[in-house]
């Protein structure tokens, strides 16, 4: 007994060093006022995932990361590509606000609340997450929270990566971000992603069975972007 115990609290003591490396007071931290500062002087409750924390969950979706989140609920109508939607500390989706680098993503779900679940896990580099409201700083929609899609590089260079896993699962991608002088930046990926799915309805004990349509979802994604960092000249 004394032997299990010992290995439950290191094992413990090991989850929360992997968290607290994200959480460092020394990380600076955007989204909570719109301006850059260290997590330390930020009094909103902020969570922190990076490109590392991703890779190690082997997360294949968004939404796969984001439920990993403290206080988050996503609600998804099937398998992937399916709509779906986002929940903080039981508000309204559409009291969640979702940002990519920054500015409002536009494009909605059938709920009015914004869908990830078509935007490429290869775009994320980084997520900071805002639980709590932000309404003084953003507004009304984010009364339950803000998550900010961070797709900038620390440091520019090419990937390539693979995946393969059940139901046919298949994803390939490749990403290059090239610093073109001192101020501008260019941004160029590329998105492969297809599976079979599967039945929403199960066959069996359910008294339902599962209907013959076509469960599968492909996705092919081309995202570019070019940054320019004006002088403190314009304004």
């Amino acid at each position: 007994m004394i032997k299990k115990a010992t290995l439950l609290t290191a094992f413990s003591v090991t989850a929360f060093s992997a968290w607290a490396q994200d959480t460092s007071p020394d990380t600076l931290v955007v989204t909570a006022n719109r301006f850059q500062q260290p997590r330390s002087a930020v009094l909103a409750p902020v969570t922190i995932v990076t490109r590392q924390d991703i890779e190690r969950w082997q997360s294949t979706s968004v939404n796969d990361v984001l439920r990993r989140l403290p206080g988050v609920d996503i609600a998804q109508s099937g398998g992937a590509g399916q709509n779906s939607s986002i929940f903080i500390r039981g508000t309204n989706s559409s009291h969640v606000l979702v940002l990519i680098d920054g500015v409002r993503l536009n494009l909605a779900g059938v709920s009015g609340s914004a869908d990830l679940s078509q935007f490429p896990v290869s775009l994320v580099q980084r997520i900071e997450y805002i639980r709590g409201p932000r309404s003084a700083i953003y507004g009304s929609d984010a009364i339950g929270g803000v998550v900010n899609i961070i797709t900038t590089r620390d440091n520019p260079g090419t990937e390539l990566t693979a995946g393969w896993g059940s139901n046919s699962y298949q994803n390939y991608d490749i990403s290059t971000q090239q610093q073109l002088g001192e101020n501008t930046r260019a941004t160029l990926i590329g998105d492969y992603e297809y599976t079979k799915g599967f039945d929403v309805v199960a066959k069996g004990g359910t008294g339902m069975q599962a209907q013959p349509d076509r469960d599968g979802f492909l996705s092919k994604t081309l995202y570019g972007a070019l940054e320019h960092t004006f002088s403190d000249r314009w304004s």
